[in-house]
This record gives C-alpha cells, sequence and structure tokens, in this order.
C-alpha cells in the first residue's frame, strides 16, 4: 500500500506541474517512504494521504533546489526559479486539496528555514518531524473535550 500511496502522489504531481515550467518532480524515495510510513501511522485516509504526501514533496523539493543554490553557480536562476515553483505549487494545491491549516500551521517553520538559509545556517529540524507535530497536533483538536464541572 506505500509503494501505492507513493506512486499515486508521484503521479498527481506529475500531473500539477505546467509542462511549460519545463520542471520535473524528482524526490528522493527514501524520504517518501518515511512520510508514506507516517501518514499510515496517524491513520491517515488514503485520499487524503495522497494529498498530504504531495505537499509534503513539494516542501521537500522547494527547499533542496532552494540549498543547491549558489551565487557561484551558472543554474542559479533556474534552481531558485524551481525551488519558487514548487513552493507556491504547494500553496496552490493546499488550497486546491482544503489544506490551509496545515499552510497556517508551517508558515512560521518555513519562514524561519528560509531565514536561517539565507544566513547560511542549517535547517532547525527536518520537515519529517514538523509534518508529524502537525498531526498530532491536528488529532488533538479533534479529540472530543471532556466536560468541565462548573
Amino acid at each position: 500500500m506505500m509503494t501505492q500511496l507513493i506512486e499515486d502522489t508521484l503521479q498527481l504531481l506529475k500531473a500539477a506541474c505546467a509542462p511549460e515550467a519545463m520542471i520535473v518532480p524528482d524526490p528522493d524515495l527514501s524520504e517518501l517512504t518515511e512520510a508514506a510510513a507516517m501518514l499510515q501511522r496517524n491513520e491517515v485516509s488514503y485520499s487524503r494521504a495522497v494529498n498530504l504526501l504531495a505537499l509534503f514533496t513539494l516542501l521537500i523539493l522547494a527547499r533542496k533546489r532552494h540549498d543547491k543554490a549558489s551565487y557561484s553557480d551558472p543554474d542559479l536562476t533556474r534552481k531558485i526559479l524551481d525551488g519558487d515553483y514548487f513552493q507556491s505549487l504547494y500553496i496552490q494545491l493546499a488550497l486546491q486539496f482544503g489544506e490551509m491549516e496545515l499552510v497556517r500551521y508551517l508558515a512560521p517553520v518555513l519562514k524561519t528555514w528560509y531565514i536561517r538559509q539565507a544566513l547560511g545556517q542549517p535547517a532547525a529540524e527536518p520537515l519529517a518531524s514538523v509534518f508529524q507535530a502537525y498531526l498530532q497536533h491536528e488529532q488533538a483538536s479533534a479529540a472530543p473535550e471532556k466536560h468541565k464541572a462548573i
């Protein structure tokens, strides 16, 4: 099932990428496998897991493109544009999937990452950890509140 989840996610991403952008999503499969396992452990429905894994993948791809950019690189502009494209596609798909709470949750983390990157510092924590924290936050928020005595 995990392999199918990853395959369905990659198909979704290929379909979502505009051909005129001339960009191919090429994620690290080990990261996708780790994220897919995390989604299964958290008992996320299959269709939502595909969507969340796609969003996770886009953020990973954006970050990797931006991380590989350096001023001496002849492909600097292309790497920045590719990273920005993946970042904007993440927002577009999150809106389409109804995952704006995820965007709100991740926004401060992403901002911190990009500031640290601009300063030449490593990211504070892996994206998988932040996604796990989001899923736990979401589950805790969905849990019925215990009635308090007045």
